[in-house]
């Protein structure tokens, strides 16, 4: 009984985040009973700006954990009312007023998280398929084939050397026009092919690097022991430059992710192309201010994530 109580205790120095996350559980929970009801808070807006909008009349409704907000526009004239309910009250909030940029914010979030989810999904996609193909063109740039080894390094030159948006422009603009048949209707897999293109050419140089930093007794001895090349590269050497892959293979996902925002060229509402638009629509600029801190926790977590498979795979060091 001692083990299992052992076993359970909480350790002394995750107490007060425990404790400070069970707070901040229950206020939530008291802000999310005491929220005023949906159709209170949509309630509020005047039927003289509805009447005045006519067709031309938006309305924006979210609703949050710990409170709801509405807002309603006039298209033609940009006239808008905004509501927010919060503990049990509803409140107007004018546009002069002081939490408005704060209660913008919270209009603009779905919008800006809807457009994080295609920034990361492209990067993801993007690199994962561009490892995978740098390693085929790694091994075809360290193979002793001539023509093997001067086709991946000329594919590799040319797409290290010629700048990513040239080569997202070509992929679904120039195509077309070469021919029919390679027309990319969707703006994501046009994207996802110049990325992933692009990314397999630096990411074939990194494995390469990694791989040939390998000491060439490795060979030597698997030689020895009658492995092919095939089993050396997968039982000896692969293993051993995980490790050293892995930092330089995060830098590339970092700047794939920070790079995704030239998807906005080709109109991809990604992060950049959305918070524009709401740039555009909204006439403030404020919207760039949410959106950097996204980027940010982004680019945190999946620090953080690469940072943990290096501490793991360090086993091979």
């Amino acid at each position: 009984m001692s083990k299992i109580k052992g076993l359970t205790k909480l350790p002394a120095k995750y107490i007060p985040l425990a404790v400070a996350m069970a707070v901040i559980i229950a206020l939530l929970a008291v802000l999310a009973i005491t929220k005023p009801p949906a159709q209170n808070v949509k309630g509020q807006i005047s039927p003289a700006l509805k009447e005045a909008a006519g067709t031309k009349y938006s309305e924006t409704y979210y609703n949050y954990i710990c409170f709801n907000a509405v807002r309603g526009k006039d298209l033609k004239t940009a006239q808008e009312e905004t509501y927010v309910g919060f503990v049990g009250n509803i409140f107007a909030v004018p546009d002069k007023s002081p939490i408005a940029p704060v209660v913008d914010i919270f209009f603009w979030l779905p919008a800006l998280i809807r457009g994080s989810g295609i920034t990361i999904s492209l990067s993801i996609v993007s690199v994962l398929a561009g490892v995978f193909a740098s390693v085929f063109l790694a091994l075809g740039k360290i193979s002793k084939v001539k023509l093997l080894n001067k086709t991946c390094s000329a594919y590799i030159f040319f797409f290290r050397g010629t700048p990513l948006m040239m080569q997202l422009y070509f992929v679904y603009y120039a195509l077309p026009q070469i021919h029919p048949a390679l027309t990319i209707n969707n703006k994501f897999l046009a994207a996802f092919l110049a990325f992933a293109l692009n990314s397999a050419a630096y990411c074939a140089e990194i494995i390469r690097a990694a791989i040939q930093s390998i000491d060439k007794g490795q060979f030597e001895a698997s030689k020895a022991l009658g492995l092919s090349y095939g089993q050396t590269m997968q039982l000896v050497i692969i293993p051993q430059s995980i490790r050293r892959l892995i930092p330089p293979v995060a830098n590339e996902f970092i700047m794939v992710l920070k790079d995704a925002s030239l998807v906005s060229i080709i109109a991809l509402s990604d992060l950049t192309h959305t918070t524009r638009s709401i740039s555009s629509s909204s006439s403030s600029a404020l919207v760039y201010i949410p959106a950097m801190i996204i980027y940010l926790i982004i680019t945190a977590f999946f620090t953080f994530v690469f940072n943990k498979l290096e501490k793991r795979f360090s086993i091979y060091q």
